[in-house]
């Protein structure tokens, strides 16, 4: 490899290594935030309820691009030769079903299935997520 393209994968790595780390709380944020409109869905169904709810969805969706730019990284950095596994990837390919049902559920005001699919599926989601970008910054720490 030449000089310029080891100095652009260190940049790389960094760069995801640094997103990764400043995302962990967020992803917390998100899903915190999330479960607090739930309980306030389940009781009132106002309007501000409403846009901190279109506010969470919108914010997964950042996060799932997020998630996607990680990812082509981590690819971009296998085709050049490094060592790191793309299974812990696989928790937020899984999710993706989930993420559009919660959409479905949102555009249609099916409440009942959207507080469910966020207190009962979103949780568990996050966590596995969260853990899987720990993963990979700590498998990018050790090239």
């Amino acid at each position: 490899m030449q000089n310029s393209e080891v100095k652009r994968d260190i940049e790389l790595v960094g760069a995801i290594q640094k997103g990764i780390a400043e995302t962990d709380g967020v992803v917390t944020e998100i899903g915190e935030k999330l479960l607090d409109c739930v309980n306030l869905l389940r009781t009132e169904q106002s309007d501000d309820v409403f846009m901190a709810l279109s506010e969470g969805i919108k914010n997964l969706d950042y996060l799932m691009e997020f998630v996607r730019e990680v990812r082509k990284g981590v690819e971009h950095l296998r085709l050049r030769g490094y060592d790191i596994s793309m299974e812990p990837f696989a928790c937020w390919d899984d999710s993706l079903d989930i993420f559009k049902e919660m959409l479905s559920a949102f555009e249609s005001k099916d409440w009942v299935t959207l507080s469910d699919l966020i207190q009962y599926e979103l949780p568990q989601i996050l966590g596995e997520g969260r853990q899987g970008l720990s993963a990979i910054r700590d498998r990018l720490m050790e090239l």
